[in-house]
């Protein structure tokens, strides 16, 4: 029966602190916040020394200290993945689709074997164990609804078992589509497999309580696979650390403006319409005073076309940085850049860091569908432009107009956003006032 007074929520997660990224940040921030909204997050979540993890922060295991966390053995191949590719247990293991970016035999079967022997991820391993311990929580706790979220979307999986064992209202998290997301056009799967895949995300689809997402585009997608039940559909945005935003300060350069790129760029991404517009750019404007600051996983090829544009002195490839230091970058910069990746359904599209973008108040340059829930947020904010990949002219034209502006000193942030009421703080309020809502309701 539920709590008469502070519900509990079990939270399951394959992503946690000190895991970094965006997928993480999300139920790390709304566990950290719930309490405030008299909800009682739990959380079950990978060992940490288990788990298939390519970079750490943390900073993040100290801010979630005081939240309750259970944590589980694994068994899955992504570490092996990584050491034979890359002979590390952590550089190898890939975000997005295994061997990508190679066209050899080795990734031809790893992409195939990824396709079809571990659907829907390769992170399937985790199911028995996670199962195994969210009994042992439900049975010594007063669990009033339990949370999945994905990817990897074999989590849900976790949740369905759970549903249907205790009858416990189940919310699905999808901060990507399933069948649909960008990386499963790289995988050699059959017919047969594709087949297995949907009827898995159908199967969440039907059985969750509530399906929650991260825009309304994603809502609307997955919506129209279960049109009957529209109403069990919503989504809360990402939102971004406004305190810890404001704790950051901003070191712009004087002598240089600055065109910075935080996070994954992946060949899925519209990136050569930047290099190129750079290349016009700086045809036009010889000699012009700019520095190009990368932080993340960059793709090799982007990488090639910058160095082969841009004077070596004013370019920064500054590798993986904990998010603090991701914070820094993107007030200290100019112009921010980020690019969405080309795939059938791009409207759903909204990176993690796009909030983060915004609120840093400096401009931003997105690539990508001009229909999308992120052009819509930074129109909405009037925070920048978003151009469809060919536009490669106007986008050179948007660097020349921004670059007259920092020579001239005039070139400003813009504090005046819309976006200030999606905090982190403000949509776990909007979290908490879902699961109160669904506790509520009969069962």
């Amino acid at each position: 029966m539920p709590n008469s007074e502070t519900p509990n929520v079990l939270i399951i997660s394959y992503y946690w602190p000190p895991s970094s990224g965006s997928g993480v940040q999300r139920w790390m921030y709304f566990a950290k916040y719930l309490s405030d909204y008299g909800v009682t997050p739990l959380v079950l979540t990978v060992d940490p020394s288990k788990a298939s993890y390519r970079k750490i922060d943390e900073e993040f295991s100290d801010f979630v200290k005081d939240v309750k966390v259970y944590k589980t053995k694994t068994l899955e191949p992504l570490k092996l993945y990584s050491m034979l590719t890359t002979g590390s247990t952590k550089k190898g293991i890939p975000q997005g689709s295994v061997g990508a970016e190679k066209n050899g035999l080795f990734s031809k079967i790893s992409r195939y074997v990824r396709g079809n022997i571990f659907i829907p991820d390769a992170r399937i391993g985790w199911k028995r164990y996670a199962v195994k311990a969210a009994n042992k929580i439900i049975a010594n706790n007063n669990i009033d609804l339990i949370i999945t979220t994905g990817p990897p979307h074999s989590t849900h999986l976790i949740g369905r078992v759970l549903k249907r064992k205790y009858a416990i209202k189940w919310i699905a998290d999808f901060r990507d589509p399933w069948t649909e997301i960008y990386y499963n056009q790289d995988l050699l799967q059959s017919k047969k497999s594709k087949e297995k895949d949907g009827k898995l995300e159908l199967s969440v689809l039907n059985e969750a309580n509530h399906i929650l997402t991260v825009g309304p585009s994603m809502a609307d997608l997955l919506m129209d696979k279960i049109p009957s039940q529209k109403s069990k559909f919503s989504y809360i945005y990402n939102g971004y650390d406004a305190k810890k935003m404001a704790s950051v300060q901003s070191q712009k350069s004087n002598k240089y403006m600055t065109i910075s790129y935080i996070g994954l760029l992946t060949d899925a991404m519209p990136h050569s319409t930047i290099s190129e517009s750079l290349k016009l750019f700086i045809q036009q404007k010889k000699g012009a005073n700019i520095k190009v600051r990368l932080a993340g996983d960059i793709c090799t090829s982007f990488l090639d076309s910058i160095q082969s544009i841009i004077p070596p002195n004013q370019i920064e490839i500054l590798g993986y940085i904990p998010h603090r230091e991701a914070l820094n970058v993107m007030k200290s910069s100019d112009i921010l850049f980020t690019c969405l990746p080309t795939q059938d359904h791009s409207k759903i599209m909204i990176s993690g860091k796009m909030l983060e973008y915004i609120a840093s108040g400096n401009s931003v340059l997105c690539i990508g569908n001009q229909e999308s829930d992120a052009a819509k947020i930074i129109q909405n904010n009037a925070a920048g432009i978003v151009l469809s990949p060919s536009q490669i002219i106007e986008a050179k034209e948007f660097y020349i107009e921004k670059y007259n502006l920092w020579q001239s000193g005039k070139l400003d942030t813009n504090n005046n956003l819309e976006i200030q009421s999606l905090t982190r703080y403000n949509t776990t309020k909007e979290l908490a006032t879902l699961i109160k809502k669904l506790i509520s309701k009969e069962k």
